[in-house]
């Protein structure tokens, strides 16, 4: 027979799982590009939490250590897919795109899309999500830690278990991709 600080504790986070649920599978749908794969990883967060739960020391809020969980476990998703890649889809790309340190090459400098009406960045972030959906999963990985997680290149080499050129060739094929994909929805958007 169960103890009453066991049936507290299930109680407890059955609530936790009733009211985060929702909150941790979207994000965890942004960061990952199928939707299965999000389910999974959410569960595998609250099941990391249930071993642990005797570990949470209420220094934050439940939602917080969840979310901390998820993004671990994310973090492992997308270090295992870059590992062990199934489509490595690396096609050449033009390097006359880039300069030496990372920058547009003249004649390839990115130009103001110029969105037009009130959702404006509403519309912006739309295209870049799906753009970000559509890149092979270890570009996703370098270029989601650089720039929406601001990690250095040093330290996203080393999460991911890359050389220095092998994280700057996969972000430059991403930008280009990128650019190429969020140029073609604004063409389509305004015709």
């Amino acid at each position: 027979m169960p103890t009453t600080d066991h049936v507290v504790d299930k109680r407890a986070f059955q609530e936790w799982v009733h009211a985060h649920t929702g909150d941790l599978l979207r994000y965890a749908k942004s960061r990952v590009r199928e939707e299965d794969v999000a389910e999974d990883l959410v569960q595998l967060a609250f099941i990391a939490a249930w071993e642990g739960r005797k570990k949470f020391a209420q220094q934050s809020s439940p939602r917080t250590w969840l979310f901390s969980i998820l993004k671990n476990k994310i973090a492992d998703h997308w270090r295992k897919a870059y590992r062990d890649p199934v489509v490595h889809g690396l096609e050449p790309v033009d390097a006359a795109f880039f300069t030496g340190d990372d920058r547009w090459a003249p004649g390839h400098i990115p130009v103001e899309w110029g969105l037009d009406g009130p959702d404006q960045e509403e519309q912006m972030q739309r295209f870049l999500a799906d753009c970000l959906q559509q890149l092979p999963t270890h570009w996703r990985a370098a270029v989601e830690m650089k720039y929406l997680k601001e990690k250095n290149a040093e330290a996203i080499c080393q999460e991911l278990g890359i050389t220095a050129t092998n994280y700057w060739q996969q972000v430059h094929r991403a930008k280009v991709q990128l650019r190429e994909c969020i140029s073609s929805k604004m063409t389509k958007n305004h015709h």
